[in-house]
């Protein structure tokens, strides 16, 4: 797919199609989560998203989604519990660790916080647990669909992604 030579005239330079799509879904502002689930030898992996979406309130459904050939996709594929923390703009040092995989390939041990049996993050916006429910194969990831079996919200302001970069959610003002 290659941009109409109109969006060409306007668009900024790059250097091919790959990366001038990118930078354009890149302008599409998102929060940040960070997905957790815990594997029976008690180690929990926990890996930043910004990829996810409510997909259903009927049943209560989310999606995330992951690349098919990432080091975590194996953990995240097979646990048939997860939880969904939604960052608040004060947790930009968590979402930049869980950014990367560990050097160890585990997350932790011993974490201290957890709601309906799943890790969480402290001090988010909303907490949302939920069990395995489908994987879709599209392209080079997989969407992973989730069904809500708990939820928590918080008020407090979230982090927000866009172009590569965090925002703080409290400076969004109402239109």
């Amino acid at each position: 797919m290659t941009p109409s030579p109109a969006a060409k005239a306007k668009a900024a330079p790059h250097a091919d199609t790959r990366t001038a799509l990118r930078s354009a879904l890149g302008r599409f502002a998102t929060g940040v989560t960070v997905i957790a689930a815990q594997t029976p030898d008690s180690h929990v992996h926990c890996m930043t998203v910004n990829s996810f979406a409510s997909l259903s309130l009927d049943p209560p459904l989310i999606l995330w989604t992951l690349r098919s050939r990432s080091a975590r996709y194996h953990t995240f594929s097979k646990t048939h519990a997860f939880s969904v923390s939604v960052l608040a703009e004060t947790q930009i040092d968590i979402a930049r660790k869980h950014a990367l995989p560990p050097p160890d390939g585990f997350a932790h041990r011993d974490w201290k916080s957890y709601l309906g049996g799943c890790p969480i993050i402290e001090g988010a916006s909303a907490h949302f647990i939920c069990k395995g429910h489908t994987e879709v194969n599209k392209g080079d990831h997989v969407i992973l669909i989730g069904e809500v079996t708990d939820f928590a919200e918080h008020h407090h302001p979230p982090l927000v992604f866009m172009g590569g970069k965090y925002y703080s959610g409290s400076s969004l003002k109402p239109l």
